[in-house]
């Protein structure tokens, strides 16, 4: 409760209005003592609380904060921790992109490569292949031939076995 000097002046202009002249400074000092004894109680009443409830709650925190200490240590710790592990996180996901950026490169490189080998055919062979692609039923007859022929060389080596 903050009083101005503007508010101070009409409080004494309306006391002086309703008061009167002559009365006015001895209830000045009726409030003035009222002030003072006022103020003498709430000095007492504070002594009686600091001693009789914030004394005994600073016993009672002092061990408890003593208690707190370490877990608050294990709490930064872990906060460190956490924040070294995000750190990580973050840098696996730029790495990795670089990765890909480095494999991107690497499969760009491979494939100018594999273009330049890729040099034309001699004509012969080209058709050749043409043929080959053109007549697939012959495809398959060569294939049986060679099994065929592989039984026939089995039960050769099994009559010289015989001998």
């Amino acid at each position: 409760m903050k009083i101005g000097f503007t508010e101070l002046i009409l409080v004494a202009i309306v006391a002086f209005v309703v008061i009167g002249p002559d009365k006015l400074p001895e209830y000045a000092r009726k409030l003035g003592k009222m002030l003072r004894e006022l103020k003498k109680y709430t000095g007492a009443a504070s002594e009686e609380i600091q001693k009789n409830v914030v004394e005994p709650l600073n016993e009672i925190q002092a061990p408890i904060k003593e208690a707190v200490a370490p877990l608050t240590d294990i709490k930064k710790d872990i906060d460190d921790s956490m924040k070294d592990v995000t750190k990580s996180f973050t840098n696996i996901g730029k790495t990795s992109k670089e990765e890909a950026k480095k494999a991107e490169e690497v499969e760009e490189v491979a494939e100018l490569e594999d273009t330049v080998e890729e040099l034309p055919e001699e004509p012969a062979k080209a058709e050749e292949k043409a043929e080959a692609e053109e007549k697939p039923e012959e495809a398959p007859a060569a294939n049986e031939a060679p099994a065929e022929a592989a039984p026939a060389e089995e039960a050769a080596p099994a009559e010289e076995a015989k001998v």
